[in-house]
């Protein structure tokens, strides 16, 4: 698309996607129209009076050179750019591991507690769970019948002796 006028500025903003919308509305004071930016941010996302709008650009101009003095202080201390993005990315990384520290702390606490607690259960679970199948007990007729097919299984030749004895001695041993 070629822009010539506000008005294919305006056609191309609106065919752009929220994201794209997004972010040069936070970087409006690098754009060549602002306020056209500005206009379809809100037109999308919120409304805003032109008063609203005229204070946006008020402050992002003020952000503007808020940033350009900053970049001409780090010029006369001979401070480079990769400089300063080195510390500020020290200390994110620092407060990262302190942050990261303090949640591992809590968490251990808290594994700890869950442990100790998983356990118990566990064990509870497991001794009821073995009373409750002590109580049932499969009827000794039921119990023939499984014999039975078992061993027309061994005559089809579906399982081998080996097996149907082995079965034959656990069905046995339960009644």
């Amino acid at each position: 698309m070629e822009i010539k006028s506000e008005k294919s500025i305006k056609e191309y903003l609106t065919k752009l996607p929220d994201d794209t919308i997004i972010k040069y509305y936070l970087d409006v004071e690098y754009s060549p129209f602002p306020v056209l930016i500005i206009e379809e941010y809100t037109r999308r996302f919120k409304r805003k009076t032109k008063s609203q709008i005229i204070k946006d650009l008020k402050f992002q101009a003020h952000l503007a050179k808020k940033k350009t003095k900053e970049i001409g202080h780090m010029a006369k201390r001979k401070k480079f750019i990769d400089d300063v993005t080195k510390e500020k990315t020290d200390e994110i990384i620092h407060q990262a591991k302190k942050k990261g520290y303090v949640i591992s702390e809590k968490l251990a606490k808290k594994s700890n507690a869950f442990g100790s607690e998983l356990k118990n259960r566990t064990k509870s679970g497991i001794k009821s769970g073995i009373k409750v199948s002590q109580k049932l007990t499969t009827p000794t007729k039921a119990k023939l019948g499984l014999l039975e097919k078992l061993n027309e299984l061994q005559k089809a030749g579906i399982i081998t002796k080996k097996e149907f004895e082995e079965k034959k001695k656990k069905i046995l041993s339960t009644i």
